[in-house]
């Protein structure tokens, strides 16, 4: 059994299996299912290099998680809205070793604030751009365009959220600024 469809059971959520999305609404034919396939595959529409350049990749995982928030753990949940929050508003440039440094975050943020919970928009509020939407981009340029439009109405869907994800945000750049600077210092010793 995928693990997000353990997730959906810990969350009491009965998976349906023909039509729309059930949580994002994205126009599939077999629901859930077939919009986490596409999601499965929605960043290799261009090459890996490009879409850490674009920050593609973290983008369409943030937003499709996001949108799927019942199939996945609530500091999951937690994670991507303050990707979303660092890149899309922070301006970080994202990379993969960075994910190190937010995951450090969170853990040391889950002691401080053991039952907090992001809250899912309702349905008037969430976004109306899907995976399904994004997959059926027709070039390069539109796919970056759309994977970002996608990922800012995914955020701003979450407003209410938004004061968690500043602070998970504020940690980050507090930590990651140590990091730097310790780095720079080892640099200089040796």
């Amino acid at each position: 059994m995928p693990k997000w469809l353990e997730q959906a059971a810990k969350n009491d959520l009965e998976i349906l299996e023909d039509g729309q999305c059930q949580l994002c609404g994205s126009d599939t034919f077999h629901g859930i299912t077939e919009c986490v396939a596409t999601a499965g595959k929605i960043t290799h529409k261009i090459s890996q290099e490009k879409g850490i350049q674009h920050m593609t990749i973290f983008l369409c995982v943030d937003a499709h998680a996001m949108q799927h928030s019942l199939i996945h753990g609530r500091w999951n949940n937690h994670f991507h809205l303050a990707r979303l929050h660092l890149i899309l508003h922070d301006q970080i440039q994202w990379n993969y070793d960075l994910t190190t440094v937010l995951n450090e975050v969170l853990d040391a943020y889950k002691l401080q604030h053991p039952d907090e919970r992001i809250v899912d928009p309702d349905e008037s509020h969430r976004s109306s751009i899907t995976v399904t939407d994004v997959d059926a981009s027709h070039d390069e340029d539109e796919y970056v365009a759309l994977v970002w439009h996608w990922a800012e109405q995914v955020y701003a869907s979450f407003a209410s959220s938004h004061p968690i994800a500043k602070r998970l945000a504020d940690s980050f750049k507090e930590r990651h600024a140590i990091i730097a600077s310790s780095d720079q210092i080892a640099k200089q010793e040796s």
